[in-house]
C-alpha cells in the first residue's frame, strides 16, 4: 500500500542528505523513482538537489502552476509503455509547494498507487508554518521529524532564524527569502527567544 510521507526538520538537519541516500539506494535496486523540487528554491541552480555535504543529483523543477498529479501520471504512462512502473516520487523543499500541489501528491498515492516522500522545513524564520508543510501535516500518512541539536548543545533545533548582513536576527519580512548559512541558522526555541528579546531591548 502506497503512502504519503512527510520528513521535516530545521535547516542543516541532513534532510537532503537523507533524501539523496534514499534515492541512491532505490536506484541501486532498480526501483523507478523521480526526484523533484519547487522552482522557488534557487540556491543550487536549476534542475539540481544538493546537500550541504556536497552530494547532488538532477531533479525536475516544480513551477507554481504545475499540476503534480498530471505530471507524474504522464511520466508513469511513459514508463508503462516500456513495461515499467514508477514506484516513488521524492520531493525536496516541499514547504514551498502550494496547498493544491500537496493534494495532487495525495492523489498520486491514492489513485496511481505511487508512494510519495516529501522532505522540507516545518516553519519559517518567525516560527510560522509554510503552506506546503501545513497541508502535509494535515493529510500525510506518516510524519517524521529529522532532528538536530542547537548550538547551545541542550535542545533540538526548531527555528530557522534569519540574520541580516550585520549578524543581527531578523524578526520581520517576507516569509520566503532564499539563502543558506550566510542568512539562516537553525536554533532552538529558547535561543531564538533570547536573540529576539535582545534585539527588541535595543530598539
Amino acid at each position: 500500500m502506497s503512502k504519503l510521507f512527510f520528513y521535516y526538520g530545521s535547516m542543516a538537519s541532513s534532510k537532503t542528505l537523507r533524501l539523496l541516500a534514499t534515492a541512491y539506494d532505490f536506484e541501486e535496486k532498480g526501483i523507478q523513482i523521480v526526484t523533484m523540487k519547487p522552482s522557488t528554491d534557487t540556491r543550487d541552480g536549476e534542475g539540481f538537489i544538493r546537500s550541504r555535504a556536497g552530494l547532488s543529483r538532477p531533479c525536475i523543477m516544480i513551477g507554481n502552476d504545475l499540476n503534480l498529479f498530471d505530471a507524474v501520471k504522464e511520466y508513469n504512462d511513459y514508463l508503462r509503455e516500456k513495461g515499467e512502473k514508477l514506484k516513488w516520487v521524492i520531493v525536496d523543499e516541499c514547504q514551498f509547494l502550494k496547498k493544491e500541489q500537496v493534494d495532487q501528491l495525495s492523489d498520486v498515492v491514492d489513485i496511481l498507487d505511487i508512494g510519495v516522500m516529501c522532505y522540507g522545513l516545518r516553519t519559517d524564520f518567525q516560527s510560522h508554518l509554510f503552506e506546503g508543510s501545513k497541508r502535509l501535516f494535515e493529510i500525510a500518512d506518516d510524519i517524521e521529524e529529522v532532528k538536530s541539536t542547537c548550538e547551545c548543545g541542550e535542545r533540538k533545533t526548531s527555528i530557522n532564524a534569519r540574520f541580516d548582513d550585520n549578524g543581527e536576527i531578523v524578526t520581520n519580512g517576507e516569509q520566503v527569502e532564499i539563502g543558506g548559512n550566510e542568512r539562516y541558522k537553525a536554533i532552538c526555541r529558547k535561543c531564538w527567544k533570547i536573540k529576539v528579546n535582545k534585539k527588541l531591548s535595543k530598539e
